[in-house]
């Protein structure tokens, strides 16, 4: 991501930003374990370490 400064007249030297990304949303998981789950299937880590990640969020 860059900032530019912007060079406009009367712009008071603001900085732009870039539009953030939408990402639409999901249905919310149906409970705590199922949103753990959701969550460590998106993060792409070991198998090994979501199961460390897994039993360290649901206790």
């Amino acid at each position: 991501m860059t900032i530019e400064p912007v060079t406009e007249i009367g712009s008071g030297g603001a900085l732009r930003l870039p539009r953030a990304r939408v990402v639409p949303l999901s249905a919310p998981p149906a409970s705590y374990t199922a949103a753990v789950e959701q969550y460590l299937t998106g993060t792409g880590i070991a198998k090994s370490s979501a199961r460390i990640y897994r039993i360290s969020l649901t206790t």
